[in-house]
């Protein structure tokens, strides 16, 4: 063979190669242009693109409800909660025209209506008097009395402000009108702004409590998503939510340090989480996967071609079969016992199937990736089958990030370490006081009264 001959061998070997890698990247890119809230960990809000469902044929019904269908009444508030009552009577009798005005009274119709008062701010004037000493001509002013406010707004005015921020996600801008067309109150946007740093240090305390509870607490679900910038950084809102709280840190960083802050140094309890690797870190935690993320990443998987759409079919079909015992479960069909057994079955399958797609040559490098990941994890895909409390899903994190997400779209962010901390502080008690049916707007004025006299806050509870 001559040296031409070895060069034009060794180049196509070199073009075939090159090929290889350019079709394994053509079909990477293929995959991640169909990617989409439901095959992937891309939130809904990047779904504006995807093609609506096809209009359902009408079904020949009436619109609301259908016969049959069980009815709901609005409630009458008991008559110790009624301001004010109207007796309508009859002044003719509607067939005759006799007079009905000595008639008693027979049964009556009781309707109840709600109507919004017309609002004023209740404005207070302190006058501080000076005097002076008859004996030595020293002028002294009188001192505020205990608990006035320091500003020119009120503890429940204050208060109504972060309630508007933090829990309805109202701009300052947006507070500013409201207090004016409701209330007649002229605040600018520096006394707003001036209302929710009060605000967040009067409940920091009970946000820190909150967050010790959250970190002593058995079961955790955690998340994390970004919250846009503060100055240089790039900062991350991480959650840890329970049955009973949620806690919440905005943090310029994604990765262990930032971990630990939410869950504590070294937590020993179980984390509901997601794939994300800084939660690896924990090794005194028992860890459950959550089963709707790899759902999600299944159903990427049902939509490539070749191999790894046919094992995304057969898996999405033993994802169900899984959901469904869970569901059972759930319901007290069956025990956990009878979860666990039944569930057996289902592991051996999706185990066999994530080996596959980890080992065959036609497979996508990203279901190749995620089955070998699944596989070095994979007892930490069954927790929930044996301990009490656990799910296969993180549902509760995600559900209680997703207002935050909603007011991150809002207010684009943070512009100082006051603003993060009022945000981590006010979406801790919101989401908490959700959970255990506290009025959130009169616990924070009691707090912002509390701070004023130099108390403790009261206890966050219903």
């Amino acid at each position: 063979m001559s040296e031409n001959e070895r060069q034009l061998i060794s180049e196509n070997q070199a073009l075939k190669a090159m090929v290889e890698q350019l079709l394994g990247r053509v079909a990477d890119l293929e995959a991640r242009i169909t990617q989409n809230s439901g095959n992937s960990s891309k939130p809904p809000s990047s779904d504006m693109g995807r093609k609506r469902k096809p209009p359902v044929d009408p079904s020949g019904r009436k619109r609301g409800g259908q016969p049959g269908h069980a009815g709901k009444t609005r409630e009458q508030v008991p008559p110790e909660e009624v301001d004010e009552v109207k007796d309508a009577d009859p002044e003719a009798c509607e067939r005759c025209g006799e007079s009905l005005e000595q008639a008693p009274r027979r049964d009556a119709i009781i309707r109840q209506f709600c109507e919004s008062p017309a609002f004023r701010a209740f404005i207070t004037e302190l006058r501080q008097w000076s005097k002076a000493c008859p004996r030595c001509g020293h002028v002294t002013r009188a001192a505020a009395p205990v608990g006035t406010p320091k500003g020119a707004f009120g503890p429940r005015l204050q208060a109504l402000t972060g309630v508007l921020s933090g829990r309805f996600r109202l701009t300052k801008r947006e507070i500013m009108v409201m207090h004016r067309s409701v209330f007649g109150v002229r605040m600018s946007l520096g006394s707003v702004a001036a209302c929710c740093k009060s605000v967040s240090e009067a409940v920091a305390p009970t946000a820190r409590a909150i967050h010790e509870e959250v970190k002593a607490s058995p079961v955790v679900h955690a998340d994390e998503t970004g919250f846009g910038r503060c100055g240089e950084d790039r900062m991350w809102l991480w959650v840890a939510a329970t049955a009973e709280a949620e806690a919440f840190r905005l943090l310029p960083g994604r990765g262990q340090a930032q971990a630990k802050d939410i869950l504590g140094e070294d937590y020993p309890g179980i984390i509901q989480r997601d794939r994300w690797k800084p939660y690896e870190k924990f090794l005194k935690a028992k860890h459950q996967l959550c089963h709707s993320h790899i759902r999600r990443d299944v159903q990427g998987m049902l939509e490539s071609k070749g191999e790894t759409g046919t094992q995304g079919c057969m898996l999405k079909l033993a994802s169900d079969k899984a959901f469904h015992l869970w569901h059972q479960c759930e319901q007290e069909e069956i025990s956990r016992e009878e979860l666990a057994k039944g569930t057996q079955s289902i592991q051996a399958e999706m185990r066999e199937r994530f080996e596959i797609l980890a080992k065959h040559p036609d497979t996508t490098k990203k279901a190749r990736g995620t089955a070998n990941d699944l596989l070095r994890q994979w007892d930490r895909l069954w927790t929930y089958l044996t301990h009490e409390g656990v799910v296969p899903t993180n549902n509760e994190a995600e559900r209680a990030i997703r207002k935050a997400v909603l007011w991150r779209k809002v207010s684009l962010g943070v512009e100082s370490e006051h603003g993060a901390r009022f945000v981590e502080r006010m979406l801790t008690l919101a989401g908490t006081a959700r959970k255990r049916g506290v009025d959130l707007l009169e616990w924070l004025t009691q707090a912002m009264k509390a701070s004023l006299v130099g108390i403790a806050a009261p206890d966050f509870t219903a």
